[in-house]
């Protein structure tokens, strides 16, 4: 399997996952959370030539990709959202909790 590279971005309030899906049409991708790992699957599919081509040289690869990005406990995993760029790269958004660094408590 190909090691697929992924970006990975922070800041306070988020998690930015940023995926290039190259050949790959929007129907194909599917994202799932397994306990805190976030699975995202896609499928690059070959084109279909006469039966009369035969290849030369075959370098891409056409199948299907899967990517596992672990997650910490402290982000919102029912506010998870991604979008697709015309240049086929997958941004997902990863809402992180926001805590206070500090929380004053009153003694009764």
């Amino acid at each position: 399997m190909v090691d697929v590279p992924v970006d990975m971005y922070a800041s306070s309030s988020e998690i930015v996952i940023v995926i290039p899906v190259w050949w790959t049409n929007k129907e194909s991708l599917s994202i799932t959370l397994d306990k805190k790992s976030l699975i995202i699957r896609w499928e690059r599919v070959a084109p279909v030539f006469k039966e009369t081509i035969v290849p030369l040289q075959e370098m891409c690869f056409w199948w299907i990709f899967e990517k596992r990005v672990e997650l910490p406990d402290s982000v919102y995993f029912d506010k998870i959202h991604s979008e697709l760029t015309p240049e086929n790269i997958l941004i997902v958004t990863v809402p992180k909790i926001m805590r206070p660094d500090e929380i004053p408590v009153n003694i009764l």
